[in-house]
């Protein structure tokens, strides 16, 4: 807290990541600051309709100069709570990335967990085993246990760079089922990987569709299969790599958080 009340002192303006860190600028000898209030998704998702909980997290919310929230499913929770809340999309940091060196592995870059679309995730495992690939996955989740015993080579969670050096090694990496990219889909995409996901995603910042493979598990299956084979060519016809850092970058986005910033001090 002393760190935090330190920094505090000498900014003007607070940018707070999750609703419920709020709370940590309410003690008595942390500087009173406006803030900006990022909401990523548990606070958003879980919390805010939690009748327990809610109150709180809507305090938080209407205290706050401005809202932002990080990925397409909160924008309804997100706006009903605060309707100015503004869409304001995952960044990776191209410079912490490594180079891609595909490997001859398929990599699962979530942990397993049924918020991540447990269920068809294993189902893409199996079948990919099955066909003879060397899959890998985290030792991380609930169902990192099931993944094992279809085949799956798990990995010990590591540091930051070790992680994305495991998503450099692979021929494809596959994605949580689910509707978003999170940021270790991004940090795939951008070192160059192919991407593979089960479901129909959101649109991306440009509204238009993402550059991934997706739809049923066995979309997605034959899909990391023919990539697995030919990663390069699969790269070179999604463009995912140049995607991820026109629109998952911060650089396009700082002049309007700035603007964001200079109003929340006026």
């Amino acid at each position: 807290m002393g760190r935090i009340a330190a920094h505090t002192a000498r900014a003007q303006v607070v940018h707070v990541h999750f609703a419920t860190t709020v709370r940590r600028l309410k003690p008595w000898f942390v500087p009173r600051r406006p803030y900006v209030l990022h909401l990523h998704g548990t606070d958003i998702r879980t919390l805010w309709l939690d009748p327990v909980r809610r109150r709180t997290i809507q305090a938080y919310i209407d205290g706050a100069a401005h809202v932002y929230y990080s990925t397409p499913d909160n924008e309804e929770n997100a706006r009903a709570a605060r309707p100015d809340a503004e869409y304001l999309p995952v960044f990776v940091e191209p410079r912490q990335l490594p180079t891609w060196r595909p490997a001859g592995y398929v990599a699962f870059a979530s942990r397993w967990e049924d918020v991540k679309g447990l269920s068809e995730m294993l189902e893409v495992a199996g079948h990919l085993v099955k066909a003879g690939l060397d899959v890998r996955g985290l030792d991380w989740g609930p169902g990192a246990m099931d993944a094992a015993r279809i085949g799956v080579t798990l990995v010990p969670r590591a540091p930051h760079d070790d992680y994305l050096r495991f998503l450099s090694g692979a021929n494809v990496v596959v994605g949580q089922a689910s509707r978003i990219l999170s940021v270790s889909e991004l940090e795939a995409m951008a070192i160059g990987v192919p991407l593979a996901a089960v479901g129909k995603h959101f649109p991306g910042p440009d509204g238009n569709a993402l550059p991934i493979r997706e739809g049923t598990v066995t979309d997605v299956t034959d899909a990391v299969i023919a990539d697995f084979a030919d990663p390069a060519g699969a790269q070179k016809m999604l463009g995912s790599r140049e995607w991820t850092l026109t629109h998952h970058t911060a650089d396009r986005y700082i002049p309007s958080v700035l603007r964001t910033y200079r109003h929340a001090v006026d």
